[in-house]
């Protein structure tokens, strides 16, 4: 097989949602993400990402890295661990590994799950998320969606801990909470020893990343399981954490793709901590990636596609949490008609 003949084409594409997304540091009417297409030998591959702000990144600073980037290097449409080598991790090297999985399935005419050793068997169910609204608005969602088995909620807010109650009067199913940053170490603490009574099954970044000391205190505090989000993007990341929580919450665009988010869960394995696989906000493409994956997890959050207004590229489906694999080879992701 040649390969000096590849191609790509990057673009931008804006995703509507369906209502205003809010978490402790932002809000969001739609997404823009990247859409990667690679071609080789008469197939191409999708890749998607969402590049975040909080890490610095920028729809048009992705796009200059991909154009940038000189396929030529790599040795093959399988060489997932040369990518890694040559880009750092982040939204870039994301988009550009998910369609190089995608398109390395579908010449060789397995599915991504198949390529990885994964098909088959159980995968966990993904949570949906609440985000951050009225507490009456909060409250009605959950109501809304009382037979759904996971519900994600975000907090960081005044007055969460009463939320949170309010929300579990009406919702008996599994219940994680996600501060996204937003408390200080004492809110942190506070607030999850008032929520211990609750049957919280777990509680992401209770604090801004960067100070382990202060999220290890924040972690023996309480007796509700904290993973790490924000101060987690590689298995590197995942070695200095060993001692500081309980979990990990891994995204593509944080590990920079597929391959990495694999060594990252491994080595979470390796420590005894839980795994978590999230998502951002996007399409049938990321989290159709990221669905393929799902087996090699504790808790999945993939519930971009179910954010939005409409899906560009569905893929995966859902079934009241349970994940569908679309068939096919790569991916299996199709181009909404």
């Amino acid at each position: 097989m040649r390969t000096d003949n590849w191609t790509l084409t990057a673009e931008v594409m804006e995703l509507e949602l369906a209502e205003r997304f809010t978490i402790a540091r932002g809000s969001w009417d739609a997404a823009r993400n990247v859409f990667v297409t690679l071609g080789l030998a008469g197939r191409t591959g999708i890749g998607e990402s969402g590049p975040d702000a909080r890490w610095g990144e920028s729809c048009e600073s992705v796009i200059a890295a991909l154009e940038s980037f000189d396929l030529t290097a790599l040795n093959g449409p399988y060489d997932f661990e040369g990518l890694h080598a040559l880009l750092p991790p982040g939204s870039a090297r994301a988009a550009l590994d998910i369609a190089l999985h995608d398109l390395a399935g579908r010449l060789a005419g397995l599915s991504v799950s198949e390529l990885l050793g994964l098909a088959g068997g159980p995968r966990p169910v993904t949570s949906l998320t609440l985000p951050i609204a009225n507490v009456g608005a909060m409250v009605e969602r959950a109501r809304q969606h009382a037979d759904y088995p996971v519900l994600k909620m975000k907090v960081g807010f005044d007055e969460d801990v009463a939320a949170v109650a309010a929300v579990r009067d009406v919702y008996g199913g599994k219940l994680r909470i996600d501060a996204n940053e937003g408390w200080t170490e004492s809110e942190a603490i506070a607030r999850l020893r008032a929520l211990e009574g609750l049957d919280i099954e777990l509680c992401e970044q209770p604090i801004e990343a960067g100070n382990h000391d202060a999220l290890r205190r924040v972690t023996g505090a309480t007796a509700i399981p904290v993973f790490a989000d924000e101060d987690v993007c590689t298995a590197a990341d995942v070695v200095a954490l060993g001692d500081v929580v309980d979990g990990v919450n891994l995204k593509l665009r944080k590990t920079g793709g597929i391959r990495e988010a694999v060594k990252a869960v491994a080595a979470a394995r390796a420590l005894g901590l839980g795994a978590m696989l999230g998502c951002d906000l996007e399409s049938g493409v990321a989290a159709t990636a990221q669905a393929h994956l799902a087996r090699l997890f504790d808790y999945v959050d993939i519930d971009g596609p179910l954010l939005l207004a409409s899906d560009p590229w569905p893929g995966v489906g859902y079934d009241k949490g349970v994940l569908i694999l679309p068939g096919g080879p790569g991916l299996g992701v199709r181009r909404a008609s």
